[in-house]
C-alpha cells in the first residue's frame, strides 16, 4: 500500500509538469498571435480601404464624409459645404467605383480607381461610362489623407 501511495504522490507532479509545459506553449502561441493583430498593416492594405470607404461615401451622396477623407491642408482652406456643393454638382452620375491598384513610397501612394458613371445630361448616350481615377494619398501626421488640389 505504501508503494501505492508514493507512486500516486509523484503521480501529480508529473501531471503537474505536463500542463505547465502545454500552459506554457500555449502562452507563446497566444503571444506570437498577438504580437502579429499588433504589426501595422502595409501601407497598400490601408490606403486601399480608406479610398473605398471614400467612394463609399461619394456614391451614397455623402459629400460630407467623403470630405473628412481629405488633406488637412485642402480642407483648412475649403469648407465641407463648398466641397459638396462642387462635387455633387459634376455632370456624371456615380454608379460604382473600385480601387484597382495601389502603390505605394513611404509617404505617397498613388491609387487606381476604377469608375461607372452615367451622364445626367439629356444626351443620346445612355450607356454607362467606365472610366479611370488616378489619386495621391500622402502620409501625414500617421495618417493616411487623399491629396485634394485646390
Amino acid at each position: 500500500m505504501n508503494l501505492m501511495l508514493s507512486f500516486s504522490k509523484k503521480r501529480p507532479v508529473a501531471e503537474g509538469k505536463r500542463f505547465a509545459a502545454w500552459a506554457a506553449s500555449c502562452l507563446v502561441v497566444c503571444v506570437a498571435a498577438g504580437c502579429a493583430s499588433l504589426s501595422p498593416a502595409p501601407p497598400e492594405e490601408t490606403v486601399r480601404k480608406l479610398a473605398t470607404q471614400r467612394w463609399q461615401a461619394l456614391l451614397a451622396g455623402k459629400y460630407d464624409q467623403a470630405y473628412e477623407f481629405l488633406n488637412p491642408a485642402y480642407r483648412k482652406l475649403k469648407p465641407k459645404e463648398q466641397y459638396a456643393f462642387a462635387t455633387g454638382a459634376a455632370s456624371v452620375k456615380w454608379k460604382s467605383a473600385e480601387v484597382v491598384r495601389v502603390v505605394c513610397e513611404p509617404k505617397k501612394c498613388n491609387v487606381v480607381i476604377q469608375v461607372v458613371s452615367q451622364i445626367r445630361m439629356p444626351t443620346f448616350y445612355k450607356a454607362p461610362l467606365v472610366s479611370g481615377f488616378d489619386e495621391v494619398w500622402i502620409l501625414e501626421e500617421g495618417q493616411w489623407w487623399k491629396l485634394e488640389k485646390l
